[in-house]
């Protein structure tokens, strides 16, 4: 799919001239000849009897010819060179993560230069995924039920621990269940052009990452004020660093206001500050000192009684001591949950459950006198 996207920009639409015919996808035998196929499915776009086939099939081949007017309409020279730098680096998504000095554009930045253009390329781009996306049919390999569905297999192969890599705690759904994680476009389709169907910008998420928390948001957030992000598909990880401070000995029933939960990691300040935001992993204040937002994790600490869970079974051991033999064998039962939340370092709830803990044990919340 991509290598049509590419051939239809470089070789159709930046030398496009004159009225557009099948003639001008010459370069490219195998889209001519579906351009051709399609064109021959029957379909009357003025009528309102359903034919998503048909409609997928005009639909594809009336945005080829549409675009192709709009650059054909283009006098500027140096504004064709600059789209096509634009389409590069709106595609390269890594480099978009990772480095301020790759500019980008927007639909509205494209709108500021050329209304007609934009209009086309939004059309286009912003409904060649979903399930009224052409690419779903037959001739071009189905989308949602096979090129996603393989995509989405590796993925998970590769992402075995059944975790959401986005927040670490939700569970996903893996390859042995009949269902799928919706795909969410990191780099929103509705701001960036020519990059919808580019599996650098799809990521599967949990429901909550996908569509509760980052849902359109822009991680590298060009349009307010350019950050750097993480990028989801980078083969080696900064590690993150969590830091669990108690201020109160109410651990049964904690609250957020009863402990901090700091996150961080080295040398990718600004990367881990724009997770925090998208994702909302940590608590956000108003000007005025209110809550604004509480963290995902307090959610987990408090709302689900995690933090009880895991002060509970532990100090039930230690209660139950009624001689130095069992306080020896209550702090090797201690050791023994810590050290089991370092078998699964994709998973979150395990480090900020063994951050709980050690500060419990700090704070002598475990101390009892047989």
């Amino acid at each position: 799919m991509q290598e049509i996207l590419d051939f239809l920009f470089y070789d159709v639409w930046l030398v496009a001239e004159g009225p557009f015919d099948i003639e001008k996808l010459n370069g490219n035998k195998d889209l001519k000849d579906i351009y051709e196929e399609l064109g021959n499915i029957d379909y009357d776009p003025t009528s309102t009897k359903k034919n998503q086939k048909g409609k997928s099939a005009y639909f594809f081949n009336s945005s080829i010819e549409n675009i192709y007017n709009e650059f054909a309409k283009i006098n500027d020279d140096n504004f064709k060179l600059e789209l096509i730098d634009f389409y590069s680096i709106n595609n390269d998504i890594e480099s978009l993560c990772s480095n301020k000095l790759k500019t980008p554009i927007t639909y509205p930045e494209l709108k500021a230069r050329n209304p007609d253009l934009e209009g086309a390329l939004y059309n286009f781009y912003s409904k060649l995924y979903g399930n009224e996306s052409p690419f779903n049919l037959d001739i071009f390999g189905k989308l949602n039920e096979v090129l996603i569905l393989s995509h989405y297999n590796s993925f998970m192969m590769a992402n075995d621990s059944g975790i959401c890599p986005f927040c670490g705690i939700y569970p996903i759904d893996g390859n042995y269940v009949s269902t799928r994680e919706a795909y969410d476009h990191y780099l929103p389709k509705a701001i960036y052009p020519f990059n919808s169907i580019n599996f650098k910008n799809l990521s599967p998420m949990c429901y909550k990452c996908n569509s509760g928390n980052k849902s359109t948001n822009d991680p590298i957030n060009h349009i307010k004020g350019r950050k750097l992000a993480f990028y989801p598909y980078a083969n080696n990880h900064s590690e993150i660093e969590f830091q669990f401070e108690l201020l109160s000995k109410n651990v049964k029933s904690i609250t957020p206001s009863e402990y901090t939960l700091s996150i961080s990691a080295p040398a990718k300040n600004e990367e881990i500050e724009t997770w925090k935001r998208i994702f909302k992993t940590d608590r956000k204040y108003k000007a005025d000192g209110s809550i604004e937002y509480y963290s995902r994790y307090d959610e987990l600490i408090c709302n689900k009684h995690k933090a009880k869970e895991w002060f509970e079974d532990i100090f039930d051991y230690y209660e139950n001591a009624k001689s130095i033999s069992d306080i020896e064998d209550a702090d090797k039962y201690y050791e023994k949950v810590v050290k089991a939340t370092t078998r699964n370092p994709k998973l979150v709830e395990n480090t900020i459950k063994r951050k709980f803990l050690e500060e419990c044990k700090m704070k002598g919340l475990f101390n009892i006198n047989p």
